[in-house]
């Protein structure tokens, strides 16, 4: 999901009719909007407002926001440190997930033995 996707998100989420009312909303310009339409990430502050509205871990949206800045940019040492820090950002969280999930089976397959 590009940072501009994330925008459109937010404004389906909140039910916002525009990019001017989704800027207004978060506290930025319609000329931020306009940079994030364009390729360019937002702010720290507004990641952590759009992660929270949509449930995203705030860490894997700051990453993606740099990585469309350093992609900008087109400074390709950036683009390389910002791809590493997404993919373990992203991989931490699945293994969290797929963990959980698989531990959520142990437990419930215990349980079922017990009442057994």
């Amino acid at each position: 999901m590009t940072p501009y996707e994330m925008i459109q998100a937010y404004k389906a989420q909140k039910g916002l009719p525009s990019d001017n009312s989704a800027a207004k909303e978060l506290g930025i310009t319609r000329a931020a909007v306009s940079h994030i339409k364009n390729g360019g990430g937002f702010s720290v502050e507004t990641a952590w407002k759009v992660a929270e509205a949509l449930s995203l871990d705030p860490a894997e949206v700051i990453a993606t926001c740099e990585l469309a800045n350093a992609k900008r940019s087109g400074d390709e040492g950036k683009i390389q440190v910002w791809k590493k820090r997404f993919n373990a950002v992203s991989h931490s969280a699945a293994s969290l997930f797929f963990g959980s999930a698989l531990l959520g089976g142990a437990v419930e397959a215990v349980r079922h033995c017990i009442l057994c």
